[in-house]
């Protein structure tokens, strides 16, 4: 009686290691489940990626310009791959990451424009960024961010998404400095362009709340 509880106590725990063993490595097994940026995230949604107006002012030679960008800020690396997903650039993908990434196309009137790459990001307090701009006529080239502060909260309260610092060639001449300021889209204006009836006429741009 022993030796046939034995044999059959042997026989089930193989019978269990096959059917774990077929477990393990069957396609719908969820250790086999294709990995993606959205999949295991838990919790609370991270904010989207905002749409944003940014006004960026070259203070060394007194010009400014209005353009468009996406804003985006969380510190877990599972919401910033999804957020780079969602606008098509995975090089955005960071772990506690903010970036600002200009429109490759900016609206008409505006007088501005931006290359494919130009951004601004922070990850973890390291800063980067890089893109040439056309603003007022002159040619814009960022070559340093020196600073980033970012809002995770910006679509929540209306107010600065972003500022940015950051050194420059303009013309093709070193030693400018920077600033932008990005704005929710929701909370800003579009001036059209106009004639001052002296010099110039003032080129469309954004007027957003609470800038300083």
């Amino acid at each position: 009686m022993k030796r046939f509880s034995l044999l059959t106590l042997l026989s089930l725990v193989a019978f269990v290691f096959a059917i774990a063993c077929t477990d393990a490595t069957s396609p719908n097994s969820p250790r086999l489940a294709p990995k993606s940026p959205d999949l295991g995230f838990r919790g609370e949604a991270p904010p989207p990626p905002a749409d944003v107006a940014l006004t960026i002012e070259i203070s060394s030679v007194t010009f400014s310009g209005s353009l468009s960008g996406v804003y985006f800020s969380n510190p877990a690396h599972i919401a910033s791959a999804v957020a780079a997903a969602e606008v098509g650039d995975q090089a955005l993908t960071f772990d506690g990451t903010a970036w600002l990434r200009l429109d490759n196309k900016q609206p008409d009137g505006f007088g501005t424009s931006a290359s494919a790459n130009a951004r601004f990001q922070t990850s973890n307090g390291r800063l980067s960024g890089h893109g040439t701009l056309v603003i007022a006529g002159h040619v814009v080239v960022i070559t340093e961010v020196t600073g980033f502060f970012a809002n995770p909260d910006c679509l929540v309260t209306g107010e600065i998404c972003a500022t940015v610092t950051f050194n420059a060639t303009v013309d093709g001449e070193t030693g400018h400095t920077g600033r932008g300021q990005a704005f929710n889209k929701e909370s800003c204006d579009v001036v059209p362009e106009y004639d001052p009836g002296e010099g110039p006429p003032i080129p469309a741009h954004y007027v957003c709340g609470n800038s300083d």
